[in-house]
């Protein structure tokens, strides 16, 4: 058997249910993982070991087969009880919340293990943490949800929580080599954690699997468990979207992808070069003026009081943005954004699954910067599921990821789409 902060929760699930594994062995080899490596790649901002093996050893004892004992960790935006939610800022260290967000109290309430907070980017937006990249610690392991990429990437933990208003799941999940899925908009229930664009902030997943992935989701949503199960892809009508920021796309990425691309089409995958350039530079331009309007109100209590604690790359950034837009200006953006979501939801009419690139290349060099959400930008605004499955390594041997995008309302055949996809590829 691997060491346990090895499994995935499905595999370790598995041997728990035959007996072959205790939960509590399985937390405790996650928290035995996090000592060997926290050191370098400082993906936690707090820990609760002492509750988390204490909660490990009452589920041991249970007769409850359905509560699954997994051990998750949660971006540090997000709140669980009695512990701190330091929001990515040195100055609410000792904000700790008495209520758990809805996301983490059902998943509690499903036997799942509360580990601790990930370190998050300063209020969810750009200015980075100590966190670095479990490839290459002088890499950046993205932002905004950087602890969590990092926490799963190092084995640390199978699962964890992250956030997404532009590419903040996706972009770190495929620079640190893992599996990030945003699920389409509203899906997850988002009290209990920091507003930064409530029209398009979305809570998503970040794992080693497709599997645990369709585990978690229906965990959060409280409903059965429908397994993603391996399909025929050459079915599909697959379009291929380079998107208006091909040129900004390192040389590597666009090889990867291209030869990628190449493969499918020998094999006889139905493959169009999709060319939707002028709806994403339209969602690019949108985005910037809802974002920035909504930013600027939930973070007025931060903006009045904290402002000058604040990190330039905030105040120069979406803040910014927010004052620039007025509320006539922002009413007009909403109302586009609906006629946006129409036009792509009738991209879909022909189209079955979008294969794009999850970021511009490989992880940047240095943890100053969390890297570019250009590619991401257009999906968080229109609310569609997508994920980023870890298929490529670049010239610098860093992971470079594929995202997949589908209709919205259309997660399950989108994970689907990925285990048959991630699968067949790394055959």
């Amino acid at each position: 058997m691997s060491k346990p902060y090895e499994l995935t929760a499905t595999e370790a699930i598995r041997l728990i249910q035959n007996r072959e594994l205790s939960i509590s062995e399985w937390v405790s080899s996650c928290f035995s993982r996090i000592k060997e490596k926290e050191n370098v790649v400082k993906a936690w901002i707090y820990l609760d070991e002492e509750n988390a093996i204490k909660k490990a050893r009452e589920l041991d004892n249970t007769n409850n087969s359905n509560l699954l004992g997994i051990p998750f960790g949660i971006k540090d935006i997000i709140d669980a009880s009695d512990v701190p939610s330091g929001l990515g800022t040195p100055f609410y260290e000792n904000n700790i919340p008495a209520r758990d967000a809805a996301s983490v109290a059902v998943a509690k309430e499903s036997g799942c293990v509360f580990m601790g907070k990930t370190v998050s980017t300063e209020l969810g937006h750009r200015a980075p943490g100590l966190t670095t990249n479990p490839h290459n610690k002088n890499h950046t392991p993205g932002g905004s949800s950087s602890g969590s990429a990092a926490a799963v990437s190092a084995l640390m933990a199978p699962i964890c929580f992250g956030t997404q208003t532009t590419g903040s799941v996706i972009r770190p999940a495929a620079y640190c080599g893992v599996i990030g899925y945003k699920p389409t908009y509203g899906d997850f229930d988002k009290s209990g954690i920091l507003p930064n664009s409530p029209s398009i902030d979305t809570l998503g997943l970040i794992s080693r699997s497709v599997e645990d992935i369709s585990l978690f989701r229906s965990i959060l949503l409280e409903e059965k468990l429908v397994e993603p199960k391996r399909i025929n892809l050459k079915k599909l009508r697959i379009g291929f979207v380079k998107t208006p920021h091909w040129n900004k796309t390192d040389i590597s990425t666009q090889n990867k992808l291209e030869s990628f691309i190449e493969t499918l089409r020998l094999e006889k995958f139905d493959i169009t070069d999709l060319n939707i350039d002028k709806l994403i530079s339209k969602a690019d331009k949108l985005h910037v003026d809802v974002s920035g309007y909504e930013f600027k109100r939930s973070i007025s209590y931060e903006r009045f009081n904290h402002y000058n604690e604040l990190s330039d790359i905030l105040r120069n950034g979406r803040l910014s943005d927010g004052y620039q837009v007025t509320n006539e200006l922002y009413k007009k953006a909403i109302k586009e954004v609906q006629v946006l979501k129409n036009d792509i939801d009738t991209v879909f009419n022909n189209i079955d699954l979008i294969i794009t690139p999850s970021a511009p290349g490989e992880a940047l060099k240095g943890i100053e910067y969390t890297g570019s959400a250009l590619f991401n930008t257009t999906w968080s605004l229109c609310g569609n599921p997508c994920i980023t499955i870890p298929l490529f390594r670049g010239d610098q041997n860093l992971p470079i990821g594929c995202q997949l995008v589908t209709k919205f309302g259309s997660d399950n055949q989108l994970l689907d789409y990925a285990k048959s996809l991630f699968e067949l590829y790394l055959k």
